[in-house]
């Protein structure tokens, strides 16, 4: 981050003043929440200024009862003050009687009037210096709530903030503490401490974007770079900033962790060069495909119904590559899809580990399970109500160099004859499907019925 180095946050310095010089409108409220106090502390205050006349009879009673209306409208408000000047009003008529004998007198009727009427106007400012600090305390809330809003909003998108003020102090928020992963309560806010922190590869960029900033000039409003935190993770990290002076060296900013956007992004484009790869291998399995079914079959009639099944079952290999998202297609679940469109899922018996396969494996493999169903439907187990397929796979040898084993092995169908002309089938299963995961693989007819077995290194699988 382009900051400049100083211990002392510019907004608690600014917080602290505004606590310190606006007193009134932090306490006044409380008062009025309290109006017995206020009633309790007007009878104090109107009991003192008549004990006070009645200690100096030369007094006049005006000189003490002022105060007593003034303190009991700014302890107790509105309310309170006219009891208070009600109450006074008639201790300045005693009073003025026991002077004179008689209140009648032009002028102490006009100090009376007087009186009432300078009270009521304490009492109008005393009622708006209360509404003026009722509506304060709104706005303090209402900026309370923003605030804690922007909080909540930072900490959700990864954010803090930051702030230099124009004579380099600089300070941070505890989101951007989060962010970087320092301590607010033993890291002071420094720009060498944050620089020091920065990839190597990034740091002279940032580096001249604070002296940019140290000197006046406008840095660019956005950058992007690598930073490694306190417990060694290292992080993307994106400023935002502008400058909120003429002079141009008073800054505020906002950085965001992009971590999690720029692992996105990677696995984006990883999954797009995955996808290129995976639609060329796509084209070239369904050319493979198309020329061997126009080779095999003897009538259009036959040749699109092969062909779509085949099409069909190298649909639904994708299918699983496409949920298995980057890591590949399951072994398992690969052979199920398959077989569950035959509708003879429950006379087929598995037993492996989990194996995981790449886009090419799983094609070939998806198509030779398409392959062995098609003909045990047709001509071996699937086709008699008895009949039974097991699969079976394994992993020996040592994990640098371990040998993948599959075997298909039919049972209960009927009895197996002599084979035919080797057609598209026996092409994928003794040819394409071993060359594509690099192995070999054999067929044998046993009198039980046909038996279809693959080795192939685990590097030939593709997956994990």
């Amino acid at each position: 981050m382009q900051l400049a180095i100083a211990p002392a946050p510019y907004r608690d310095k600014v917080r602290s003043a505004g606590r310190d010089a606006v007193w009134i409108d932090r306490h006044l409220p409380s008062l009025r929440q309290r109006p017995g106090y206020g009633l309790m502390a007007a009878a104090v205050f109107v009991a003192v200024a008549a004990s006070l006349k009645l200690a100096m009879p030369g007094m006049q009673p005006f000189l003490t009862l002022y105060p007593a209306v003034l303190l009991s409208a700014f302890v107790g408000g509105r309310r309170v003050g006219i009891v208070a000047l009600i109450v006074c009003t008639g201790l300045a008529i005693y009073f003025l009687t026991m002077s004179h004998g008689d209140p009648s007198p032009y002028w102490d009727v006009a100090a009376l009037i007087g009186f009432i009427i300078v009270c009521g106007l304490i009492l109008f400012v005393i009622d708006l210096l209360d509404q003026s600090v009722r509506r304060l305390e709104r706005e303090r809330r209402s900026l309370q709530l923003e605030r804690r809003r922007l909080e909540l909003a930072l900490k959700a998108a990864d954010m803090g903030s930051w702030e230099i003020a124009s004579e380099g102090r600089l300070s941070w928020d505890k989101n951007f503490y989060r962010v970087i992963g320092l301590d607010s309560a033993k890291d002071a806010p420094s720009a060498e401490r944050f620089l020091s922190m920065v990839h190597p590869e990034d740091r002279e960029r940032m580096s001249q974007a604070r002296l940019r900033m140290k000197d006046g000039e406008a840095p660019p409003p956005r950058d992007e770079y690598r930073f490694f935190r306190p417990d060694g993770k290292m992080i993307w990290l994106e400023n935002h900033r502008v400058s909120v002076d003429q002079d141009g060296r008073h800054f505020i900013g906002i950085t965001q962790d992009t971590t999690r956007r720029k692992t996105a992004e990677a696995r984006i484009t990883m999954l797009l060069r995955e996808l290129a790869h995976r639609v060329k291998n796509q084209y070239a399995v369904i050319l493979a495909v198309i020329r061997e079914t126009s080779n095999q079959a003897h009538s259009r009639e036959e040749f699109d119904a092969l062909i779509q099944s085949r099409i069909t079952a190298l649909s639904r290999s994708h299918d699983l590559l496409v949920q298995g998202e980057e890591e590949g297609a399951d072994l398992h679940g690969l052979l199920v899809a398959h077989l569950d469109t035959f509708g003879v899922r429950d006379r087929l018996a598995t037993s492996g580990p989990q194996v995981t396969l790449s886009s090419s494996a799983a094609q070939y493999l998806g198509m030779a399970f398409h392959e062995l169903a098609t003909n045990a439907t047709k001509h071996g187990a699937f086709l008699k109500p008895d009949g039974r397929v097991c699969v079976s796979w394994s992993l020996d040898g040592e994990p640098s160099e371990r040998l993948f084993t599959l075997r298909w092995e039919e049972s209960g169908g009927p009895e197996i004859g002599p084979a035919s002309a080797a057609g598209f089938g026996t092409k994928v299963l003794e040819k394409l499907a071993p060359a594509a995961l690099r192995g070999e693989a054999t067929i044998t007819r046993q009198a039980t019925g046909l038996l279809w077995e693959l080795k192939a290194p685990q590097s030939g699988l593709g997956g994990n």
